[in-house]
C-alpha cells in the first residue's frame, strides 16, 4: 500500500452503519476502522500493513472493494472505542446479569487464573472494555467507586475526573473478582487494603497497571494506575522542557557527584522527569541503581529496587545497600524523612551522582525543606547540584481553540497590551467537552553555583526569586503563545 495516502481521521464525518460493517473483533485485533463507502468501494483507514489473508477476509464478509489509507493509530483506536467499546459494554453488562456464563465464571473464580480463553465471557469483555476505552482516551487512572445502589467508573484524563459508565450494582463482585484474578489479588479478603500489578497487550503496545482494593462503606473501591511507556520517558522536549533549559539540565547530570532534586506536589509529573533523565544518560559506561515505592517503569540497562515496608526494607537500608554495590549514579524515587535525606546527601558528598524527589512547592523551597529534615546546611552546600521544581499544566485543544480578547484582570496579570489576543478551548467531542487536551510541564531550574554560599539555617529563597524564571512566569509565557489558558495560571497559585 502507498504510504502517502495518508488520511487524518479527525477532519472526517463518520456514518456508524459503515463502522459496523467490520466486526468488532477484527477492527480491535487489526487496529482498523471503516469511515467511508462509496460506489460498492469501503474505505478503511489502518495503522500498518494489513496480511493478505486479513484483506481477503474483510472483502469475504463485507462483500465490496477495498481502499486501504493509513491514519494514526491512536485515532484509530479512539474511533473503535467510540462506535464499538461503549456499546459492547452496555451487551456485555446485559449478558452478565441474565447469568447465562454463571458457570464459567465460577470455574474462573476456583481457578484464580488470567487465561486468553476467557476472554468472551461477558464480565471479562466487560472489564477488557473499561480499561481500553480508557487507554484510548489517553487516561492515567480507572476509578471503579461503589455506591447504594450504582457502581460509578470514572477516567482521570489530563488530570480531571470524567464519568464513562454507571454499572448496575449486582454485577459488581463479578467485576471486582475479575479484576482481582487479573491483578494477583486475594478474592477472598474485602475487608482490608490490597495492591496488586497487571500486565496488559492493547492495540500491539504493552501496559503496565498498578491496582489498589480500598474497603468504603459499600463495598470496595478499585483504582487502577495506567503506566505505558511512551516516547515522552525518553524524551524531556516532549514533556515540554526547552532547548535551553535541557541544556542546564543536562550539564547538571554530566557532573560526577552531587544532589539533583526534581520537586513538586504529588501528581506533577516528577517520576517522569526523573525516568527521562535517567533515559538521557549513558547507561553503558555508568552503573545506575535505582530504589522506589513503587518501580513504576522499567528502563533499560537501569538496577532497579523495590523498598518493600512489610519486610523492613525501607528507603534508608536500601540505600546503605546500594553504596557497597559500585554505584555511579543512585535514583532515590522519594526523600521522605531524615535518615534517607542524610544517607542520600552522604553518598553525593562522597562521588556519587543521585538523583531524587521531594515534595515542595518551589526550587528554593526544596532547602528549607532539608534543613527542616535535620540536615546540616555545610552538607546542603556541598552536596546540592540543582533543582528542578515543576507542575502540570492543561493545553487547549487544538480542535476548538477560539481568540479572545482578555479581560483587564487579564490583561493586568499578564502585562500585555489591549491588542493582545489570548486563547481557550471551547469544547468538543475530542476533548470531553473540556476545552483542554493533553497536558505540558511548566517549571523552574535553579543550578545553586552561583547562591551556595548563601544557604545556612536562616535562608531566606524570596532573596534569590530574581536569579531564574519563575513557574509563574513560564506559565505566562504559554498563554501569550496559545498553549494554555489563564485559568490554568490561577490554578497554580493554590
Amino acid at each position: 500500500m502507498d504510504k502517502s495516502k495518508f488520511i487524518d481521521l479527525e477532519n472526517i464525518k463518520i456514518d456508524i452503519e459503515v463502522i459496523r460493517s467490520i466486526p468488532e473483533k477484527i477492527a480491535v485485533d487489526n487496529s482498523i476502522i471503516a469511515f467511508k463507502e462509496e460506489e460498492g468501494e469501503l474505505y478503511i483507514a489502518v495503522s500498518s500493513e494489513l496480511k493478505q489473508s486479513v484483506i481477503e477476509k474483510l472483502k469475504f464478509i463485507t462483500n465490496k472493494r477495498l481502499k486501504l489509507f493509513y491514519a494514526d493509530k491512536f485515532k484509530i483506536a479512539n474511533l473503535i472505542n467510540t462506535y464499538y467499546c461503549k456499546y459492547s459494554v452496555q451487551m456485555a453488562l446485559e449478558n452478565t446479569r441474565s447469568g447465562r456464563n454463571s458457570n464459567v465464571l465460577k470455574s474462573e473464580i476456583k481457578s484464580v487464573q488470567y487465561s486468553e480463553n476467557m476472554n468472551d465471557v461477558p464480565i471479562v469483555k466487560t472489564v477488557n472494555y473499561i480499561i481500553n476505552a480508557a487507554i484510548c482516551k489517553q487516561a492515567s487512572d480507572i476509578h471503579i467507586e461503589p455506591f447504594e445502589s450504582y457502581v460509578v467508573v470514572r477516567f482521570r484524563i489530563d488530570g480531571i475526573m470524567h464519568e464513562f459508565i454507571k454499572i448496575p450494582r449486582d454485577i459488581y463482585s463479578h467485576l471486582s473478582t475479575r479484576i482481582k484474578i487479573m491483578s494477583g489479588i486475594n478474592i477472598t479478603e474485602k475487608r482490608m487494603p490490597q495492591d496488586g500489578k497487571i500486565q496488559y497487550m492493547y492495540n500491539k503496545d504493552k501496559y503496565d497497571f498498578r491496582v489498589s482494593t480500598l474497603p468504603v462503606f459499600f463495598g470496595e473501591k478499585i483504582v487502577i494506575r495506567i503506566l505505558h511507556r511512551s516516547d515522552k520517558l525518553n524524551n524531556l522536549k516532549l514533556l515540554g522542557f526547552k532547548d535551553n533549559d535541557i541544556n542546564i539540565i543536562h550539564s547538571m547530570v554530566n557532573r560526577p557527584c552531587g544532589l539533583i532534586l526534581i520537586t513538586g506536589p504529588t501528581g506533577s509529573g516528577k517520576t517522569t522527569t526523573v525516568y527521562s533523565i535517567l533515559n538521557s544518560m549513558n547507561k553503558n559506561k555508568i552503573n545506575i541503581t535505582s530504589i522506589e515505592d513503587p518501580v513504576e517503569y522499567m528502563i533499560e540497562n537501569v538496577n532497579q529496587v523495590n523498598v518493600n515496608l512489610k519486610l523492613g526494607f525501607n528507603f534508608p537500608k536500601g540505600l546503605r545497600s546500594i553504596l557497597r554495590q559500585d554505584p555511579d549514579v543512585i535514583m532515590v524515587g522519594e526523600i521522605r524523612d531524615e535518615e534517607t535525606a542524610k544517607i542520600a546527601i552522604r553518598a553525593a558528598i562522597t562521588g556519587h551522582l543521585v538523583i531524587s524527589t521531594l515534595h515542595t512547592n518551589g526550587a528554593l523551597e526544596s532547602i528549607s525543606r532539608l534543613l527542616d529534615m535535620g540536615v546540616k546546611d555545610y552538607f546542603i552546600r556541598d552536596a546540592l547540584i540543582g533543582v528542578i521544581s515543576q507542575r502540570l499544566i492543561r493545553k487547549i485543544c487544538p480542535y476548538c481553540k477560539k481568540e479572545y480578547s482578555p479581560l483587564l484582570t487579564e490583561r493586568e496579570e499578564l502585562k500585555v497590551n489591549d491588542g493582545l489576543k489570548l486563547y481557550k478551548g471551547t469544547g468538543c467531542l475530542r476533548c470531553e467537552n473540556t476545552g483542554y487536551k493533553d497536558r505540558s510541564v511548566v517549571y523552574e531550574i535553579v543550578d545553586f553555583k552561583g547562591i551556595k554560599k548563601n544557604i545556612g539555617d536562616k535562608f531566606e529563597w524570596c532573596n534569590f526569586r530574581n536569579k531564574f524564571k519563575s513557574i509563574d512566569d513560564y506559565c505566562k509565557d504559554l498563554i501569550k503563545s496559545g498553549v494554555t489558558t489563564y485559568e490554568e495560571f490561577l490554578k497554580l497559585k493554590f
